[in-house]
């Protein structure tokens, strides 16, 4: 096949061209060394439940949208993900990752939690295999020039946004629920720093192991805290940061059998944000102290508000940032291969700076930083509410990247005003 400006890498051919009656004369063209091929791509999901909603994205929207892109260009290549789970578990991603990689897959989308991440890193880099996360956030992670590309931005920025959140609410003093791993690490030794510097007081920090699901105990000690501080504050002025994964649903349905954990706003991270459980399994009390949590910001464009109209179709949820990330990663591998001709990831990576940098995707502009991370964003605030007498996600407001401020929308909440009041 004659490929003209398309950027497929290939070897050389020839074809006949007859120059006058009798003569032939030999001419190189491009022979893309894709023709015939299949482009397989790992995804790994960091839970088994995540896959209700990855595995018919992927079928629906992301692999037809690049392969009806393929047909389009008239090339005979057919591009293909394997959708696998980390059932929760850095250990088992890894073997995940190893898994593809005897399989001679060593494109991968995963390390969606950033302790995945970091357990699989070491490994990818040794063995010439990309990674590329739509999700994880730790700043622990940000080297250059390693295998692990994030499309979404690290808590070096996150941590910020919560911090000015709070302090924006007039949150004055706060206890810190965390879970024990890196990511959680990651973003309170940013968080505190910056919250200290705001003004705020830190009420101190309970951290509870990532597989803990009975959190009574901890919950008489976060009482405990909290009701002094009601004391001394206000419960107007007194908050709770929580940063949780799924476990959080469990936690705040636990809390709320102690009277001063209900009597304050909580607040939270993206590990949070759109974390279906806590509509599932906890409306009432999640959407009692609302847990405001920043969740990075797409550029809101026509193309991203099609793929969320396709996502909700395909899946019955909303689609978040990281979501949108996912799919710009794919079409990202894809442009780096046909660029480069190759499924080979020492061949892919270096190309996939530039192609970022000039897409803009579902999820806005894909600028990588020099630690092949998603540059500075725009955070959006979200809590839960009930909506036509369903528990939803809203957006509360909005925290600028460029101007480290928070906007919060007035007509849905005014910050500070108020103490909610519980009725179990």
């Amino acid at each position: 096949m004659l490929v003209i400006g398309l950027g497929i890498g290939g070897g050389v051919g020839y074809y006949s061209a007859p120059r006058k009656p009798g003569e032939v004369v030999e001419v190189p063209v491009e022979v893309n060394p894709l023709e015939g091929k299949t482009i397989q791509v790992g995804e790994i999901q960091s839970t088994t439940e995540g896959l209700e909603t990855l595995t018919p994205f992927h079928e629906e929207e992301v692999v037809p949208d690049i392969n009806d892109f393929l047909d389009k260009l008239g090339y005979d290549v057919t591009y293909e993900t394997l959708i696998d789970d980390a059932a929760s578990m850095a250990a088992i991603h890894l073997e995940k990752v190893q898994s593809f990689n005897a399989m001679g897959v060593n494109l991968i989308v995963g390390g969606r939690w950033s302790s995945q991440a970091e357990a699989a890193l070491s490994y990818v880099n040794e063995n010439n295999m990309l990674l590329f996360s739509p999700s994880s956030t730790s700043p622990l992670l940000a080297f250059p020039d390693d295998n692990l590309f994030r499309m979404c931005p690290t808590d070096f920025v996150q941590a910020p946004a919560i911090a000015e959140m709070l302090w924006s609410w007039g949150i004055e003093a706060c206890l810190v629920i965390q879970r024990g791993d890196s990511w959680a690490d990651g973003i309170y030794n940013i968080w505190t720093t910056e919250y200290a510097n705001r003004g705020g007081v830190e009420l101190g920090k309970i951290r509870y192991a990532a597989e803990v699901v009975e959190f009574s105990s901890y919950m008489d000690t976060a009482n405990n805290i909290i009701t002094e501080a009601i004391d001394e504050y206000g419960a107007e002025k007194v908050g709770i940061l929580l940063i949780a994964f799924w476990e959080g649903a469990a936690l705040v349905t636990q809390a709320a059998d102690y009277p001063a954990l209900m009597d304050i706003y909580w607040f939270a991270t993206d590990g949070t944000t759109f974390e279906t459980r806590h509509l599932d399994d906890a409306p009432k009390v999640s959407a009692h102290i609302k847990l405001f949590g920043t969740l990075a910001a797409p550029g809101y464009s026509p193309k991203y508000y099609a793929l969320s109209d396709r996502y909700k179709a395909s899946t019955g949820r909303d689609m978040d940032f990281y979501t949108a990330a996912d799919y710009d990663i794919n079409w990202v591998i894809v442009n780096a291969v046909l660029e480069t001709g190759s499924v080979d990831a020492l061949d892919v990576m270096p190309t996939i700076p530039t192609i970022s940098n000039n897409m803009f995707g579902a999820s806005g502009w894909t600028k990588l930083n020099e630690c092949d991370d998603r540059d500075i964003i725009n955070y959006d605030i979200w809590g839960i509410d009930y909506v036509d007498g369903e528990p939803a996600f809203v957006n509360y407001g909005v925290y600028s990247g460029s101007s480290g401020s928070v906007t919060w929308y007035t007509s849905l909440v005014t910050p500070g005003s108020h103490a909610p009041e519980w009725v179990p």
